[in-house]
């Protein structure tokens, strides 16, 4: 009888501390997926995926991100130059045809000095790397139209573009090889 009412008490405990966090949703109008590369030694050229989505979790009380999966819709880039944009989705670049889809999922979240770490799998072009994003969670914040507390999440990391099989053959000087990524998120609760 003992061992039933302790492997119930721990049982409902576990339940409690996964019951603390929650879904939020990605408010796409207020969240951007950047990018920088280099161009020809001496510039950069930015872009953005116009279309994405993704699952997140957050426990509101600790203020911690928990879950980090998120989709991006390859054909969606935009580098402010279609000439450029269809280039990159043509079979030396990104694949688009073949790969339509680039895919985000945290395999560990922890605090960090300044912030948190996040250790994912990227997927692009049908290859996945592990990639450590570090960042920020902000808020909560009362959103006043929505009267409901919100968060910001921010992350940045830096990949090497021939990991992916994206531009293998193009040089590094007139491309860069290092690609910086940020993500930009306003999240409210679901």
């Amino acid at each position: 009888m003992r061992k039933i009412v302790l492997s119930a008490i721990v049982a409902s405990s576990l339940a409690i501390v996964g019951m603390q966090a929650a879904p939020y949703k990605i408010d796409v109008s207020h969240s951007a997926i950047n990018f920088k590369i280099g161009h020809m030694v001496v510039a950069n050229v930015n872009g953005n995926f116009a279309k994405f989505s993704g699952n997140v979790d957050i426990d509101p009380k600790a203020k911690t991100l928990t879950k980090l999966d998120g989709e991006i819709d390859i054909t969606s880039i935009n580098t402010r130059d279609e000439e450029r944009d269809g280039h990159l989705l043509g079979d030396a670049y990104f694949d688009a045809g073949t790969y339509p889809k680039g895919m985000l999922k945290a395999t560990k979240i922890t605090k960090a000095k300044n912030g948190i770490r996040v250790e994912a799998d990227l997927t692009l072009r049908g290859v996945t790397k592990k990639v450590i994003f570090t960042g920020e969670l902000k808020g909560p914040a009362q959103h006043p139209m929505l009267k409901k507390e919100i968060f910001g999440l921010t992350l940045q990391a830096t990949i090497n573009r021939k990991d992916f099989n994206i531009g293998k053959d193009t040089s590094g000087a007139t491309m860069g090889e290092s690609v910086d990524i940020s993500i930009n998120l306003e999240l409210h609760p679901q």
